[in-house]
């Protein structure tokens, strides 16, 4: 896929969620692939399938925030 989309519901959509607890949201974050610059448009009973892989690399950008929050403090 061409694209990336990241979101999240925020405060007034996570606690139209069912299956997300209304304070969920402070530590959520999602990534969907995307067909932005080039969508795909399909007739009647055509089928597409995207692939999206995403890696997680270590940046020195806010790393020692991001390990003390994944510790709990």
């Amino acid at each position: 896929m061409d694209g990336t989309v990241v979101w999240n519901p925020w405060e007034k959509k996570s606690k139209t969620m069912a299956d997300f607890g209304d304070e969920e949201y402070k530590s959520m974050l999602c990534v969907d692939g995307a067909a932005v610059e080039r969508p795909i448009t399909l007739k009647p009973g055509e089928e597409w399938t995207g692939r999206l892989i995403l890696t997680a690399v270590k940046s020195s950008f806010c790393f020692d925030q991001l390990e003390l929050q994944s510790k709990g403090f």
